[in-house]
């Protein structure tokens, strides 16, 4: 089981369009700080980019790949 997180609750408001998931090419994520991941389209990749270089992180493509069981260190179900 997880820890409690101190109900930790955080809102990204829309930046403009009506994007679907299906849309969502990139993420940037925050080393250390899972909560400040975001999600970007193409469109945004310039601004993807700028919020990497501001907070540290990472711009990663999507899909994410899917790691194997010996990856992620589980054995199989």
């Amino acid at each position: 089981m997880s820890e409690d997180s101190g109900n930790l609750h955080i809102r990204q408001s829309p930046r403009g369009g009506a994007a679907q998931v299906a849309d969502f090419t990139m993420l940037v994520r925050v080393p250390g700080r899972p909560a400040a991941v975001r999600a970007y389209t193409d469109d945004e990749h310039e601004e993807a980019k700028r919020y990497a270089s501001e907070s540290g992180g990472v711009v990663v493509p999507l899909p994410l790949s899917r790691c194997t069981p010996s990856e992620s260190g589980r054995s199989p179900s």
